[in-house]
């Protein structure tokens, strides 16, 4: 049986969802600091050049995987790939990051649906979206049938075993914590989790903490990095950390890098972690 066909609503445009392999060195951008160019961003989602990378969620007290965050990357036609982070502004300014956020979660998802090293058959599997997209009905129907596909094919799994976690980013909370909540209730219902990305960073995600029934507290980069720098970021971070405790959420620094900052991360108490001191983010298989 095969995975329900994922296709957008109108406003946010039709998306394919296959998968092919690919092995090329990551990079950031063509020239650091520059915004990727539009042209080439319309061309790459008209090329069906989206693909989903894989990076591990480790539990720092003994770093046994608890599960993975499923990254964007585009392959250019020149064979180089392009983290997120380069294009995902231009995607934001063009208003596709909610087209850019179906391509990928409907990849991983189908990808998790199916026996392989990528099976959602345990851990969670993180997956960013972008509140726009989580807004709209029709985008949520598609990850609800995407879910019970998952159920089907994995016979026997129960909702409380739901492996799906939604990383809503600070970036781009645009969307009413209220009227969010109401869309998001069929996949709360379902056992989806909320994760509230990059927090800490430049904007405020404190009224959706408090409204949003979040589960996962991921720490910033930047924040995590110049905690170890300075004196007044770390007690953000460790403020953070005391407020994730008293709220029982569980904490995820992203950008750990080496030996110290894992155990700088340790004594804060930090729960989980992510970063490249456990490897680059692994590329997707093409599905059968």
């Amino acid at each position: 049986m095969g995975a329900p066909e994922f296709i957008l609503p109108a406003a946010l445009s039709a998306a394919d969802s296959r998968i092919q392999p690919f092995r090329a060195r990551e990079c950031q951008s063509e020239r650091s600091g520059d915004a990727f160019p539009r042209a080439q961003l319309r061309l790459a989602l008209q090329e069906q050049r989206l693909r989903v990378a894989y990076q591990p969620i480790l539990r720092l007290s003994d770093l046994q995987t608890m599960g993975r965050e499923a990254l964007a990357r585009l392959l250019t036609p020149q064979g180089r790939v392009v983290a997120a982070e380069a294009f995902i502004g231009t995607a934001a300014s063009l208003g596709i990051e909610p087209r850019i956020d179906a391509i990928i979660t409907a990849q991983a998802m189908t990808a998790a649906s199916q026996p392989g090293p990528f099976a959602a058959t345990h851990g969670k599997l993180f997956l960013n979206c972008s509140s726009a997209f989580l807004a709209e009905p029709s985008c949520v129907d598609r990850l609800v049938h995407l879910h019970q596909h998952w159920l089907q094919v994995w016979a026997g799994a129960e909702t409380r075993q739901t492996p799906w976690v939604l990383e809503i980013t600070e970036r781009n909370l645009h969307t009413d914590p209220a009227r969010l909540l109401e869309s998001l209730q069929p996949l709360l219902d379902l056992g989806f989790e909320l994760a509230l990305d990059d927090f800490g960073s430049n904007q405020s995600a404190f009224p959706y903490l408090a409204a949003l029934p979040i589960r996962y507290l991921k720490l910033d980069r930047t924040l995590v990095l110049s905690s170890m720098a300075t004196s007044k970021a770390e007690s953000i971070l460790r403020h953070l950390q005391h407020l994730a405790q008293d709220l029982n959420l569980i904490t995820i620094a992203e950008g750990v890098e080496d030996q110290r900052a894992l155990q700088w991360l340790r004594n804060i108490g930090v729960h989980w972690g992510q970063g490249f001191f456990w490897g680059e983010p692994t590329t997707l298989r093409p599905l059968p």
